[in-house]
This record gives structure tokens, sequence and C-alpha cells, in this order.
């Protein structure tokens, strides 16, 4: 059996300075929205190519058009109305438009929104062997955690009834052109605050929520878990049907602490490369790092990424990140053939 060696990125990426200026320009009324489009298109089409030359094999256009990582929802889904003060986002110096629950909500007619926030021209540059069209998603438990319930009688519910727009929407990727997707959880494992998880309950109102509406999805499923140690419920995670990856953010989780866990048939997202660190990792570091994993956790293939979004970093760094993963790949490759 192959053994895939795979690298993708985690959500939104780092916009690049011109990107962030026009953009500022658009808001305070000094720049045409005809420029302000022009602009991510370039900046999506140098991010692919960015990926493309780096060796990434599920790429994404950087989702540079999304403002934070739940407005496209909020816009778009019935029942969820956009919230006009700013909340953290977790622990971190970003912020997002908090949204209402403000009635049962309802399924989009289909997933073709998502057009509005992507780059379909800088997707199109996407071929070759084993590269695939990736888009990343907030999970069922973290959208239920980071909006206002103002309907539901339980968070349980409104698990569920995120889960099944999930469904709805993602069923939809193919026929925009996505063969994979990656649903971010980090409210399961985030510590502080109200979003993260309290109790087993909630774990089990997730993992009932996820099996019965996203463990049978037309495309590729990375679930990916970051902010947070992930130790304490990797054993549920993983007997989840429908993942072909699982990912640890090991900036928050110590390879130590699930050395005795294994992966079996699920491949292992490797967080290994710190989303909110400047600090550049040695591509060799990181293969190591992988390879390490690989001997302890016995996946049945690996994804390198980095720990979570790289918007928090400026975008040369982030770019740097980027080759690195890239580069890791090649080293590792050669480590396990």
């Amino acid at each position: 059996m192959t053994f895939d060696i795979d690298t993708t990125l985690t959500g939104i990426h780092s916009r690049s300075e011109s990107t962030v200026r026009v953009t500022r320009d658009f808001d305070r009324g000094r720049a045409t929205k005809d420029s302000l489009d022009a602009t991510f298109e370039s900046d999506s089409a140098e991010f692919v190519n960015l990926e493309l030359v780096s060796g990434i094999t599920r790429i994404s256009d950087g989702q540079l058009r999304w403002q934070d990582f739940i407005r496209p929802f909020s816009e778009s889904i019935s029942g969820l109305k956009s919230g006009a003060d700013l909340s953290r986002w977790y622990d971190n110096n970003s912020f997002y438009r908090k949204p209402s629950v403000v009635k049962k909500l309802s399924t989009p007619k289909d997933a073709s929104f998502l057009l509005n926030y992507s780059s379909k021209a800088a997707l199109d540059l996407v071929s070759g062997e084993n590269v695939k069209r990736k888009l990343s998603v907030p999970g069922p438990y973290t959208l239920a955690s980071l909006v206002a319930n103002d309907h539901y009688e339980s968070k349980t519910e409104l698990v569920d009834a995120f889960a099944k727009i999930l469904r709805k929407i993602i069923s939809g990727l193919p026929a925009l052109g996505f063969d994979s997707v990656q649903i971010n959880e980090p409210s399961l494992v985030y510590r502080y605050g109200e979003s993260g998880l309290t109790s087993k309950k909630e774990l089990k109102s997730f993992t009932s929520a996820y099996e019965d509406n996203l463990a049978k999805l037309p495309v590729e499923v990375y679930l990916h878990t970051y902010f947070g140690d992930c130790s304490k419920i990797l054993k549920e995670l993983l007997e989840l049907e429908g993942i072909n990856a699982l990912g640890i953010d090991f900036t928050q989780t110590s390879l130590d602490s699930i050395e005795k866990v294994r992966f079996g048939e699920k491949a292992l997202a490797c967080g290994c490369v710190d989303g909110r660190n400047s600090l550049i990792e040695p591509s060799d570091w990181i293969a190591n790092f992988c390879a390490e994993a690989i001997s302890t956790l016995k996946p049945s293939g690996i994804v390198i990424l980095p720990s979570c979004e790289l918007k928090y970093l400026p975008r040369t760094y982030a770019d740097d990140k980027v080759r690195s993963i890239g580069k890791a790949r090649e080293i590792l490759q050669a480590k396990v053939a």
C-alpha cells in the first residue's frame, strides 16, 4: 500500500500589503469595486502559483475574500443575523462579527454562494497529478460555539442544525470544482472562555451530529483541531467515519501525550508548523518531526500543514512557511521511500 504524503494550508491565508491597502481604500470610499475585485483576483492567482511551485498538493485560493471564518455563512444562511459588534477570535489579536441565531436555520439552495468568496480564475490554475482543490470551512461544533443562540433550546440542537447545513454545502462542493474539504473544529479543543468543549456530553453531541450528517460526503475530508490540546478526545475523534485525515495542532498537543494512540486507516494531518509564530521552521526539522509522528502514531498517510490559519502573520512570513512545508514533503518522501 502506498503511503501518501500531502501538504495543505489550514484556512485563510495572509493578504498581501497591496490587497490590505486597496481593501482599506475601498472601505473608505477611495477605491472602486472593480479595483478591489481585480486586486483579490491577482493576489489569489499569485498565491495559487506559490502553492503549485512549492509542492502543495491540496490547494486553496487562500480564501482571501473571507473577512473572517464565519462571515460567508452568517451572510448566506437564513436564520443567522450578522452581528454589528466585533468579538475576539479565540485568544488571537483577530476579530469576527459574532452572528445571532434568530430563527430556525434554513439550508441554502446549494453551495453556489461560496463563489462570492472564491476566485474561480485562481483555482482554475490548479492542475497536475495528485493535486486537488480544497476549501476550509468551520465545523458544526465551532459554529455553534461562536454564535449567539437566540432560538434553539440547546447547544446540542444547534450543533445538529449546523451539521445539516454543512452537509448540504459540502455536498455541493464538487459542482464548484472542489475535490477536498477541511472541516476546522478549534472549539473542540480550546480551553478558555465560553467557546470551548465543557463536557463529554457536548463531545457526544458533536460526534452524533457528525455521524448522522457528515460521515458520507462526496469529497476528501480532513477534520482539523487547533488552538488546544486534543489528547483527551483524540480516541473519540478517531472513531468517526468518513474522515480521510485527522488534524492535530502540535504546538498545543505533545506527541508524547498521545504516543499510545494508533491512527489505523486514517491519515494524520500534522500541524507542526506554527501558524502564529513568525519563526520559519526549517524543512528538515518539519520532515523529522513528521517522521517521528509517523513512527509513533502509525497513520495510513500524512498531511503536512500549519497548526492554524496563516492569516496572523505578515504575508512574507506566511509565504515562507508555505515554501518550507513544500520542501519538507520532498525530504519526507525520501525518508519513507
